[in-house]
């Protein structure tokens, strides 16, 4: 008699939580996406010709798209990408001695990120990597004299952000983001983009 009453229990309230788990939605797999931005970049430094004190900023809309893999062991997520991304306003620096002009162009970037599962299809990460930077650097240190010059800068960027799954093969996320390209260029973005997984 308690044997039946154990296996009754046992396929009463054991066996649904087991299938449930079986499919509870999974991180794991190879993703592409795509994201808009609302990015901040800011000189914060004089590049020498100019004579300026002060930092220049200017925010403007940006966008991004990716591919990657993620690897879900448990409760932890552990994934990298890489993405190729554009946007931006030029951030014009003014000083005693003239101007000093810096265009963003297109970025590129490969990160790593680590995160928690808190509750199914709902993830929390923190993410790291490298960032590149194409400009195009305008420094005007007296009237009549431009020089331009074509760079492209590289630096570590760092962030996290939550992603949600809706369904099996597409989920929503939102995303900070801080990238230190050198001493003089510096660049914060919020994201929120929408991930495809196969």
């Amino acid at each position: 008699m308690k044997f039946y009453i154990a296996a009754s229990a046992f396929i009463l309230f054991v066996v649904p939580h087991i299938a449930r788990a079986q499919d509870a939605p999974t991180f794991t797999g190879a993703k592409i996406g795509v994201e808009a931005s609302r990015e901040r970049a800011s000189v914060r430094r004089d590049p020498g010709a100019i004579g300026a004190t002060s930092t220049a900023a200017k925010n403007a809309i940006g966008y991004r798209g990716f591919v990657g893999y993620d690897m879900q062991l448990g409760p932890v997520v552990l994934g990298a990408e890489a993405g190729m991304g554009g946007g931006g306003k030029a951030v014009r620096q003014t000083g005693v001695r003239g101007q000093y002009l810096v265009d963003p162009g297109l970025t590129y970037d490969l990160t790593a990120r680590a995160g928690v599962v808190v509750a199914p299809g709902t993830l929390l990460y923190g993410r790291a990597g490298y960032r590149w930077l194409q400009t195009d650097r305008t420094t005007t240190p007296t009237a009549g004299l431009r020089l331009v010059r074509e760079q492209t800068d590289g630096g570590i960027t760092y962030g996290g952000g939550a992603e949600v799954m809706i369904d099996r093969h597409f989920s929503l996320r939102a995303e900070y983001d801080r990238t230190v390209y050198d001493r003089t260029l510096r660049a914060n973005k919020i994201a929120v983009g929408g991930v495809f997984k196969f």
